[in-house]
């Protein structure tokens, strides 16, 4: 058998510029300090979940941005990323649950949901996830 050096191809196609890149302007709403705060505030005992109205209050008295970044944060916590903090090896995750409670506050509307941690066993889920495969 005699091998033969590939055939020639044909024009594939226009060759792409280099993008010209710039680096974008950080205009995030928060300060680190702001993101700091909110943390500390969510920092929540396993067995002591809070009302979204009181942390909302608290948040406001230390800063009146923070409430805005504590809502963003619980509301996205009513949806928690389960499957990827275990992936990531997280310890805590932030949750939160609408008991139809009518949220109290000034500035904001809708439900007064319940904010909780719940710790993570990652290690139990890596323990299962070795047994389960072969």
């Amino acid at each position: 058998m005699l091998l033969t050096p590939p055939a020639p191809r044909e024009h594939l196609g226009a060759e792409l510029p280099e993008p010209d890149l710039i680096a974008t302007p950080d205009d995030s709403r928060f300060t680190e300090e702001q993101f700091a705060a909110a943390q500390e505030l969510l920092q929540l005992p396993e067995d002591a979940p809070r009302r979204l109205s009181g942390l909302l209050a608290d948040a406001r008295r230390a800063d009146p941005d923070l409430p805005y970044l504590v809502a963003l944060l619980a509301v996205h916590a009513a949806s928690p990323p389960v499957g990827t903090a275990y992936r990531q090896g997280e310890p805590r995750l932030l949750f939160a649950v609408d008991d139809g409670t009518e949220l109290d506050d000034p500035e904001f509307g809708g439900a007064d949901l319940i904010v909780g941690t719940a710790l993570l066993d990652a290690a139990g889920m890596a323990a299962e996830r070795s047994e389960a495969t072969p």
